[in-house]
């Protein structure tokens, strides 16, 4: 999959609106991720609203580039799809993690460009994007893709690493 090795993070895009088939078909890569127990936790809200993703770029100091995004994409928890058992115990984290890549994999397929915002743990993050977009207590902001037409071209750098791989044991 040659996607893994040419995407990269991309903060700044064209005011070219991006079509509801590319949306779609992005969405449906987030729903195909491995998900622990196959709770599937995840709910997506896209914003596409102006005042909204201005709201959003002042909600980090990192999310500046959303105010001049077509749009976002947040990947959201449903905490009480996540639970399995009486443990409390809760694999959430992990599968939107999952789709959240997933996301990003299918923006570069379609010639698209995307950056991975963490929203959850930092709570000041969480609370403000669930006041200001009405969410219930039981979702969870976990990462917000901002995504559109890339404003230049892009190019991934290779990241392999030989001195960090391991083999049977730590050496």
């Amino acid at each position: 999959m040659s996607t893994i090795f040419t995407r990269c993070s991309v903060r700044s895009y064209l005011s070219k609106p991006v079509e509801d088939d590319k949306i779609e078909r992005i969405l449906r890569a987030g729903f195909q991720a491995p998900s622990a127990h196959n709770r599937q936790p995840w709910e997506f809200l896209v914003v596409s609203d102006k005042g909204d993703l201005k709201a959003i770029a002042g909600m980090s100091p990192w999310s500046a580039m959303a105010e001049k995004a077509p749009l976002c994409i947040a990947c959201c928890a449903d905490t009480e799809r996540a639970r399995f058992d009486d443990s409390g115990e809760t694999w959430w984290v992990e599968d939107l993690a999952a789709a959240t890549e997933n996301i990003l994999l299918q923006i570069e397929e379609e010639g698209l460009g995307g950056v991975w915002l963490g929203w959850y743990p930092a709570m000041e993050r969480v609370k403000s994007f669930s006041a200001h977009f009405g969410l219930p207590s039981h979702i969870v902001p976990f990462s917000l893709v901002v995504l559109g037409y890339p404003a230049h071209p892009h190019k991934s750098t290779g990241r392999y690493d030989g001195a960090r791989v391991h083999y049977g044991r730590w050496a």
